[in-house]
């Protein structure tokens, strides 16, 4: 927060996730960026909430990356996918841009917090699918807090993420409309993101650059590419299923359970076949 409570502000630096992300889902440059993106704005949404509380953002468009999903916890942990992960640009329409990865579609943000029992969730139609303006615009518009995102990632020759990151300032009420010029003025000042997290500006140094107040840290947390799968989870996911057709899955060989989100790879045993019909069965009686 600023010293003065009419600013709220956020920076991430996650390169490592991102790159993390690239290599489990095999991404290309377009994918990654996009991926990275939507990365680095949930966590940045996620710092403004509590503990175990969750932001999920789920961008769907024509476009020939399809979806891009990202979900991250206040406590550091982000995981996503995209749709298509060898989605690329055509290059030779001469109107083709980073927004043309996700096109014509919408934005759902969902909102898992302590002591609600659905999600509170705000859609908006994608307003250019770079992500950045995209997120800005849906805060501004659907929830009217009058944002600035500035999220980037930047790939080197050999199509490889090099660094991953993102801000994101908030006019707090009664925040006067000066001090918000002022804010989106200093903003100018980033030229390029990804250039100052090579030379090695922290995200703290970051926000300092933009405020002309103090600043009062309310939370430090490491970002990491992480998903609480597991091969328990995806059998307990299965007992929704009837024990006829587990039994087919275990007769064709269908034993492999792969996770969407981290590009985990599980094989179930006869035991965990037994195990889970065996469930099925005594429940049922």
């Amino acid at each position: 927060m600023t010293e003065d409570g009419f600013f709220r502000l956020a920076a991430v630096r996650n390169s490592k996730a991102t790159l993390s992300a690239q290599e489990r889902h095999g991404l290309s440059p377009l994918a990654s960026v996009l991926l990275g993106r939507a990365m680095s704005g949930a966590s940045l949404l996620a710092a403004f909430l509590k503990s175990e509380e969750r932001i999920i953002l789920d961008f769907s468009g024509n476009g020939p990356a399809g979806k891009v999903f990202a979900e991250s916890l206040h406590i550091g942990e982000v995981r996503g996918y995209v749709q298509n992960p060898e989605c690329v640009l055509d290059f030779s329409d001469s109107t083709a841009s980073l927004g043309s990865g996700l096109g014509i579609g919408l934005l759902r943000v969902s909102r898992v917090l302590y002591n609600q029992y659905e999600p509170v969730v705000g859609v908006v139609e994608l307003f250019s699918g770079d992500i950045s303006t995209d997120l800005a615009y849906y805060l501004t518009q659907s929830e009217q807090i009058p944002t600035a995102v500035m999220l980037d990632v930047s790939i080197n020759k050999e199509g490889q993420v090099e660094q991953s990151g993102g801000l994101m300032v908030q006019a707090m009420p009664g925040a006067p409309e000066s001090l918000i010029q002022t804010m989106y003025g200093n903003l100018k000042k980033i030229e390029n993101l990804s250039d100052m997290l090579a030379t090695g500006y922290s995200p703290q140094e970051i926000l300092k650059i933009i405020s002309d107040t103090e600043l009062i840290e309310m939370s430090d947390t490491p970002i990491d590419f992480f998903c609480r799968c597991s091969l328990d989870r995806f059998k307990s996911a299965l007992t929704t299923l009837g024990a006829e057709e587990i039994k087919e899955m275990q007769a064709q060989n269908q034993r492999e359970l792969v996770c969407r989100y981290c590009n985990s790879h599980y094989n179930l045993s006869d035991d965990d076949f037994n195990d889970i019909i065996n469930g099925l069965q005594a429940k049922n009686n």
